[in-house]
C-alpha cells in the first residue's frame, strides 16, 4: 500500500501532501500530441488551381471555336433552305398541308406569263411503326436539273405535276450525321407506273469554318428507267447573318443517257425573322459525247414573310445568258405569292 508523504512545513505553513512517485501522471508526449490526428487534413484534400499555360488555352479556345461556328454555319444552313425552300420545310416539319401559288413573270420584249398551280400533301398513319402512307400532287419526276434549281423557275410553277401515292419511312444515324428516305408506290395515271426511291444526307464539318452536306438520290420509274443525282454542297458563315453557299450538282437519266451538270454560288443574308435575300451566279450544262454549257445566270431572290407564316411573297430578278438566245442576256423578274393550309 502507498503512502502519502507530507513535507516538513516552514513555521506558520499549511503541511501539503503529495503523491506517491507512482501515481498516475499524463505522458509529455500524451501532451503534445494532436486531439485530430485521426481528421483529415486541408493540405491533404485541397488541390492548388494551376493556371493553364498559352498552349492549352489556345487548344481550348480553337475547340470551342469550332463547335460554336460549325453549329451556326449548320443551323443557318437549314434556316436558309427552310426559307427559301418553303414547301421543302413544310414537307419536314408538317406531315399534312396545301399550297396555292400565283406568280407573274415578265420576260424581256413585253412577254407576260401569269400562272396558278397548287401542290399538296396528306400523310396517313402508316400500317406499321414509322411508316406512313403518303399521298402527294407535286412537280412532276421529268423536270430537268435547270428547271428544278434556276431561281426563276423554281419561283413559279412547274410545266408539269403528278399524283404520286405510296409508303415513306426516314431512317436516321446515332450520331444524326446521315438521314435516309425509302419510299416505294405509284405515279397515279393510265396505266399506273410503279417506282421505288431512296434519299439520303451526309453532313461534315470541314475544319474551324467550313461545313459540307452530300446529298443523294436514286429512284425507279417503270416507265424512265433510273434517274439518280448527287449534290456536292458547301458552305460557311462570312458575317453575322451571312452564308456563303457553294453547290455542285449532277444529275443523270437512264431514259436519254445524258448527265446534267450545274454550279451554284450563293450568298444568303438574313434580313430580319421575316424577311432575307438571296444572291446567286451559276452555270449549267449537260453531256452527251462531250460536254457543253447550256445556260449562264445570275439572279436575286427575296422573300417575305408577309402574315403569320402562312402567305409569303417572292420576289426574283434574273440575268439569263442561254444557248437558244446566242448567249444574249435575257432579262426577266418572277414576283409570286404563296398562301399555305396547315
Amino acid at each position: 500500500m502507498s503512502t502519502v508523504s507530507v513535507a516538513e512545513p516552514e513555521p506558520g505553513q499549511v503541511a501539503i501532501p503529495h503523491p506517491p512517485s507512482n501515481s498516475f501522471a499524463l505522458d509529455s508526449a500524451e501532451l503534445n500530441s494532436d486531439p485530430f490526428h485521426d481528421y483529415p487534413q486541408l493540405k491533404d484534400q485541397y488541390v492548388p488551381y494551376v493556371e493553364p499555360g498559352y498552349v492549352d488555352r489556345s487548344v481550348r479556345y480553337l475547340l470551342s471555336s469550332r463547335r460554336s461556328i460549325s453549329s451556326a454555319v449548320s443551323l443557318m444552313g437549314e434556316r436558309m433552305d427552310a426559307y427559301f425552300a418553303g414547301e421543302q420545310y413544310v414537307i419536314e416539319e408538317n406531315n399534312t398541308y396545301l399550297r396555292l401559288r400565283l406568280s407573274q413573270k415578265w420576260i424581256e420584249g413585253g412577254h407576260l406569263e401569269p400562272e396558278m398551280d397548287y401542290k399538296f400533301r396528306l400523310d396517313l398513319p402508316g400500317t406499321k411503326e414509322r411508316y406512313r402512307l403518303v399521298l402527294a400532287y407535286q412537280e412532276d419526276n421529268e423536270q430537268s436539273l435547270e428547271e428544278r434549281t434556276i431561281p426563276s423557275e423554281a419561283a413559279g410553277p412547274p410545266q408539269e405535276q403528278s399524283l404520286f401515292a405510296g409508303l415513306l419511312r426516314t431512317l436516321g444515324d446515332v450520331g444524326g450525321d446521315w438521314e435516309t428516305k425509302l419510299s416505294a408506290g405509284i405515279k397515279v395515271k393510265l396505266p399506273p407506273d410503279p417506282f421505288v426511291r431512296a434519299v439520303g444526307k451526309r453532313f461534315a464539318s470541314l475544319g474551324e469554318l467550313w461545313e459540307f452536306e452530300l446529298r443523294s438520290g436514286v429512284e425507279w420509274f417503270n416507265s424512265s428507267g433510273v434517274h439518280a443525282e448527287t449534290d456536292f454542297i458547301f458552305e460557311r458563315l462570312v458575317g453575322e447573318n451571312l452564308l456563303f453557299r457553294s453547290a455542285t450538282l449532277f444529275d443523270w437519266r437512264d431514259e436519254d443517257d445524258t448527265l446534267e451538270f450545274g454550279q451554284k454560288w450563293s450568298l444568303y443574308d438574313e434580313l430580319s425573322p421575316r424577311d432575307a435575300i438571296a444572291y446567286h451566279l451559276g452555270v449549267y450544262g449537260n453531256s452527251y459525247s462531250h460536254s457543253r454549257i447550256n445556260t449562264y445566270f445570275i439572279s436575286a431572290d427575296y422573300r417575305r414573310d408577309l402574315y403569320k407564316d402562312w402567305l409569303y411573297m417572292n420576289l426574283v430578278p434574273e440575268l439569263a445568258f442561254p444557248r437558244k438566245e446566242g448567249f444574249s442576256g435575257v432579262a426577266s423578274i418572277t414576283v409570286s405569292f404563296e398562301i399555305f393550309f396547315r
